[in-house]
C-alpha cells in the first residue's frame, strides 16, 4: 500500500504535561472492543489498579471511560500523565488514545495520514517552518481497504489537488488572489463533476488561465458578521466559545477599520493547503469538492480574524491556541463540520464571491 504523509508527520511526539491543554479532558472516549476485553480481564485481578479499571470504565454497550466531575479522564493523574501507560504500558492504550491526534484516509491500496489541528504540537509542526508545505510517500505493508469510491475521480482529484497546492504556494502573488483563484478553480471543478465532464475536469488539472469570481455586492463586514452569526448556531465544544464569537462580532467595526497585515502570512497558506490535503479526496466518495474548498478557505480566514482579535499580545503560542480552538469547534464535532459543509451550498455568506471579497478585505 502507498502511504502519503506531511513531511513533519514522523516528527510528532505528544508533549504530554507540557501541553497547555489535554486531550484527556472534556472528551468522552470510547474504547475499542479488543482493548475493552483486555481491560475487563485485567480488572479481575486482585490489586488496586484492577479496582480502578472496574470503577472507572463503563463496559456496557459501547465501552468508555467515566469522566470525573471535572470532565477529566479518570486515569489522567495530577501531573497530567496517563496512569494507563504508567501501569499497563503504552501498548495497552485503546485505539483512540493510541492514534490521537492522527487521522487516516483509505482509498483501496492508497492511504493518507496526518495530524489533527486540535493538537498544539501538531499545529506547531505545521506552521513553524515557513517553507512551502510538502508531502512524502512511502510503501507500507497493509491490506487494501474495501470502502467504495470512484477510482477515476480519485486520480483526477489527486492531480487537481496538486494544482490547488501550486496556486496556494505561488508566493509571487498576494495571498488573497491565491485564495480567489482557488475558489474559482473549485467552482469550475464542481461543475465538471456535477455534469460528469471528465475532459473538463482533466483540463483544470493543467496550468491554464483562471478567471476570478465576480466582485461581491455585499460588504466584507456584512459577510463576516453573517458567518459569525452562523457559527453561533453550532453546538459549542468549549462553553466559552459562543461568547468569544459574540465578542468578535462586537469588535468587527474596529477590527476592519484599517488594513491588517498578518505577521506570518505563510501560516495561512499552510492551513489552506493542509485542510485541502485532509478533506479534498473525500469527494471521490460523494462528489462534493466545492464545499470542502470553501471550508478550507473559510477556516484560514477565521484564524486570521482571531489573530486580529489578539493582535496586541500576538505570538506563535497564541496562534497555536487560536488554530487549535477553531479546529476543536469545527473539525472535531461531526455535527458542526457537516453543518458547515451543508450550508456552504446555500448560505449566502459562503458564496465564492463573498469569500473572495472577504479574503481581499482581510489580506
Amino acid at each position: 500500500m502507498k502511504l502519503t504523509v506531511p513531511s513533519f508527520y514522523f516528527d510528532f511526539h505528544c508533549i504530554a504535561s507540557r501541553c497547555t491543554d489535554s486531550c484527556c479532558i472534556g472528551w468522552e472516549i470510547d474504547i475499542d472492543p479488543s482493548t475493552a476485553a483486555y481491560y475487563r480481564q485485567r480488572a479481575q485481578k486482585n490489586d488496586s489498579f484492577a479496582a480502578r479499571l472496574e470503577q472507572n470504565i463503563d463496559f456496557s454497550q459501547t465501552p468508555h471511560f467515566l469522566l470525573t466531575p471535572q470532565e477529566r479522564c479518570p486515569f489522567l493523574n495530577k501531573q497530567n500523565l496517563c496512569d494507563l501507560i504508567l501501569h499497563l504500558g503504552e501498548e495497552h492504550l485503546c485505539e483512540i488514545c493510541d492514534q490521537h491526534p492522527r487521522f487516516h484516509e483509505w482509498f483501496g491500496s492508497y492511504k493518507e495520514s496526518g495530524l489533527g489541528l486540535c493538537c498544539e504540537e501538531a499545529v506547531r509542526l505545521l506552521i513553524s517552518d515557513a517553507s512551502p508545505l510538502h508531502f512524502v510517500q512511502t510503501e507500507i505493508e497493509e491490506a487494501p481497504d474495501d470502502a467504495p469510491f470512484d477510482p477515476q475521480l480519485l486520480q483526477l482529484l489527486l492531480l487537481l489537488r496538486e494544482r490547488f497546492f501550486a496556486v496556494l504556494q505561488d508566493r509571487t502573488k498576494p495571498l488573497s488572489q491565491r485564495f480567489c483563484t482557488l475558489l474559482s478553480l473549485a467552482e469550475q471543478a464542481q461543475e465538471a463533476i456535477d455534469f460528469g465532464d471528465t475532459e473538463a475536469l482533466e483540463q483544470l488539472t493543467k496550468d491554464s488561465s483562471v478567471s476570478l469570481p465576480e466582485p461581491s455586492k455585499e460588504q466584507p463586514s456584512e459577510v463576516l458578521d453573517a458567518i459569525l452569526s452562523f457559527l453561533q448556531t453550532l453546538e459549542p465544544i468549549d462553553p466559552l466559545w459562543p461568547q468569544r464569537l459574540q465578542t468578535l462580532q462586537n469588535q468587527l467595526p474596529k477590527l476592519l477599520s484599517k488594513k491588517y497585515s498578518p505577521s506570518r502570512p505563510h501560516e495561512y497558506e499552510h492551513l489552506c493547503v493542509y485542510l485541502l490535503y485532509r478533506y479534498l479526496l473525500k469527494a471521490a466518495r460523494d462528489g462534493e469538492l466545492l464545499s470542502r474548498v470553501k471550508a478550507a478557505v473559510l477556516f484560514s480566514l477565521l484564524v486570521l480574524v482571531l489573530e486580529m482579535e489578539t493582535a496586541a499580545d500576538f505570538s506563535l503560542s497564541q496562534q497555536i491556541i487560536n488554530i487549535k480552538a477553531l479546529s476543536k469547534e469545527l473539525e472535531y464535532s461531526d455535527e458542526n463540520w457537516d453543518a458547515l459543509l451543508e450550508q456552504s451550498w446555500n448560505y449566502p455568506a459562503f458564496s465564492c464571491q463573498n469569500l473572495c471579497s472577504l479574503a481581499a478585505s482581510l489580506l
